[in-house]
Formats: structure tokens, sequence, C-alpha cells
């Protein structure tokens, strides 16, 4: 069959045309063979009208062939079409999960600083802290040995009297 031994650039070019468009005016031509080979009489259509009987039974064969091909790669074509929408949500997925990753790791990157320099600040307030208790216990016990004296007497309650 000629068909069968069109090359890859040509089978290309097929996919690229408005499959259904073709198929309906390759199947109307094909009818209108048909009908000039069931009736061979010459009031058919001009562009038949001049074929004898075997050129177009030769014609007929290619519309038919050219029918097959167009159908099968019309399902090709529809099946190329969703792979096609597939891969692209599956790219804008990757895509998209990349960025949540980009934006997580920015993020953990962030709270790790935070983190650490909370523990840092945590390090110097207890530092801090220590030192001053410590102080404040060894000058507590120094009060408590030795006994201040005070002008005020608050224990002993006194009523001034005015005559």
């Amino acid at each position: 069959m000629v068909i069968a031994n069109l090359d890859k650039n040509k089978m290309t070019t097929l996919n690229s045309w408005n499959i259904k468009k073709d198929l309906k005016k390759i199947r109307i031509f094909s009818y209108i063979v048909e009908k000039k080979l069931g009736q061979l009489d010459k009031k058919e259509e001009s562009k038949i009208e001049k074929l004898s009987f075997e050129q177009l039974q030769d014609l007929n064969q290619l519309v038919h062939a050219a029918d097959y091909i167009l159908t099968k790669y019309e399902d090709n074509k529809e099946v190329y079409s969703l792979l096609k929408d597939f891969v692209e949500m599956i790219n804008n997925s990757t895509a998209s999960m990349d960025i949540l990753n980009d934006k997580i790791s920015e993020l953990v990157v962030s709270a790790e600083s935070a983190i650490s320099r909370i523990k840092s600040i945590q390090g110097e307030v207890s530092e801090d802290f220590s030192l001053i208790s410590t102080n404040k216990i060894g000058s507590e016990k120094e009060s408590d040995i030795t006994p201040k004296t005070s002008t005020n007497n608050l224990t002993k309650s006194a009523t001034a009297v005015y005559t």
C-alpha cells in the first residue's frame, strides 16, 4: 500500500492537521466515490466524472486507507493531548512542590537561627541570674551574722504626749 510507506515527517504533518475536519471531507468524498461506483452515471460530481471505473476503484481504496489512517491518528492525537495535559499537571505540581520545599527549608533555617539565639540569651540570663543570686545569698548571710543598729526602733510602740 502506498500510504504505508510515508516517512515520519509526513506523519507528523498529518498529526498537525485538523483531523476531524479532514476525516469528514474524506468520508464525504468516499461516499461520492462509492455512489459513483454504484451508478456509473456521468451525472455525478465534476471531479469524479472524468475517472474510469478502475480509477474510481483505486481512488476508493486510497480514500479508505486515508480514512483508516486519520481515524487511527485521531485517537492518538487525543491520547497525546491527554498525556500532554497530564504531564503538564505533574510538572506544575513538581514545580509547586519545589517552591514549597524551598520555603520550608528557609523556615527551618530561620527557626534554627531563632532557637540558637534564644538558647544563647537563656544562657546569658542564667549566668547573670546565678551571679546576682550568689551575691545576694552571700550578702544575706553576712547581714544575718552581724546585726545592724537602727535609730528607729520599730518593735516598740510609743506615743508621744504633748502637754
